[in-house]
């Protein structure tokens, strides 16, 4: 969040059931941090949708809409895009 790096957490929306999911995960991160993510609804890569995101210094959080594994798979394969996003900061 100082802006000497950059991260990008991204999630989705599935329930894992005996573990934490990236939702949980990443609102868990979220508190620690001291931020709270906002509610947005836009289209982001491989048609994916962007239900919330945060953005400090140099960090960006994204949830992503989706409960099943192709939903979760989409973000691996929106790499390259997420990567891109960090070379236009």
């Amino acid at each position: 969040m100082a802006g000497k790096k950059r991260l990008i957490v991204t999630h989705t929306e599935i329930f894992p059931g005996t573990f934490a999911s990236t939702t949980e995960t990443a609102d868990y991160l979220l508190h620690e941090w001291g931020l709270a993510a906002h509610p947005v609804v836009k289209w982001g890569p491989m048609k994916t949708q962007i239900l919330s995101e945060v953005r400090r210094g140099g960090l960006l959080v994204i949830g992503f809409a989706g409960n099943s594994a192709p939903d979760h798979v989409d973000q691996l394969h929106s790499l390259p895009e997420y990567l891109s996003w960090l070379a236009k900061k």
